[in-house]
């Protein structure tokens, strides 16, 4: 039986189970160049290979694959990190405009300590992006992880007025329908006041709970369950290293004294004696 001669109900049921997936497809990144190529974290079951299969596939499945996935892309830590969502939406090209769902690092700003807020750049980028090339968007979800929040919403001056730059940002998003704000808290802290501000924008709020913390040492050996004692061993690390590296440059200019000591050009070089 050919395939293509089945009903287009039972094709697009195929195409359902080889190209959707129930969670968030995961991307990462090789943070060395400047625009990082992008990895799928895990294999996850899914057959993009089926898009190549002849014309009529692509056009009856990619529909599918972006528009019914969440994207999730890598967080960006600081303003000198390219926009992570770039070589995923230039490479699909024209099926950028069926992506509805992304999700994205909370974007952070510019130091509060300026005349007024700013976001990064990166994140502007980013956002920038989006608006232009996933124009059936309606879902854009900001992950924002425990260790970043006083960081994204402290009591800074311009704090509020921060998020209105954000706010106007995401309605320039002709199409966004949500705003969703991921808070992942290690613990029951009190996100009262920063889920009002998120709220009186309309913007959905949800707690990820995660497990408990661990801190990990310089050295990726030791898991300590507070940072105390794990910065008291990377100090401890970082004094043995700096110890050893001491010990190893004294034996190379040891060596390197007797060495020209034996040779009959250096033997009357009065710095070796």
């Amino acid at each position: 039986m050919d395939f293509f001669n089945s009903p287009q109900e039972i094709r697009l049921q195929i195409y359902s189970e080889l190209l959707v997936h129930s969670e968030p497809i995961v991307f990462v990144a090789d943070y060395g160049p400047s625009s990082p190529p992008l990895f799928r974290s895990r294999r996850i079951g899914l057959c993009p290979a089926l898009l190549r299969l002849n014309k009529q596939a692509y056009s009856e499945a990619s529909p599918l694959l972006y528009s019914n996935n969440c994207f999730r892309f890598p967080d960006i830590w600081n303003s000198t990190d390219s926009a992570h969502i770039a070589p995923f939406l230039l490479q699909i090209g024209p099926q950028a405009n069926l992506v509805r769902y992304i999700c994205i690092s909370f974007p952070t700003f510019d130091d509060f300590r300026q005349s007024s807020a700013s976001l990064h750049e990166a994140h502007i980028k980013n956002l920038e992006l989006i608006r232009e090339t996933c124009t059936s968007i309606t879902t854009l979800e900001l992950s924002l992880h425990s260790d970043c929040i006083n960081r994204a919403l402290g009591d800074l001056p311009f704090a509020d007025q921060a998020l209105d730059l954000l706010d106007t940002r995401f309605k320039a998003i002709l199409s966004l329908r949500k705003v969703i704000v991921n808070f992942q808290v290690y613990s029951e802290e009190d996100l009262s006041d920063d889920r009002i501000k998120m709220r009186d924008r309309g913007w959905t709020v949800e707690i990820t709970k995660l497990p408990k913390k661990k801190w990990i040492s310089v050295d990726d050996r030791v898991e300590f369950d507070n940072e105390e004692e794990c910065n008291a061993y990377n100090e401890e690390w970082h004094r043995h290293e700096w110890q050893r590296e001491q010990e190893q440059e004294d034996r190379l200019w040891e060596e390197e004294y007797y060495n020209r000591r034996r040779d009959p050009y250096w033997k009357n070089d009065s710095d070796y004696d």
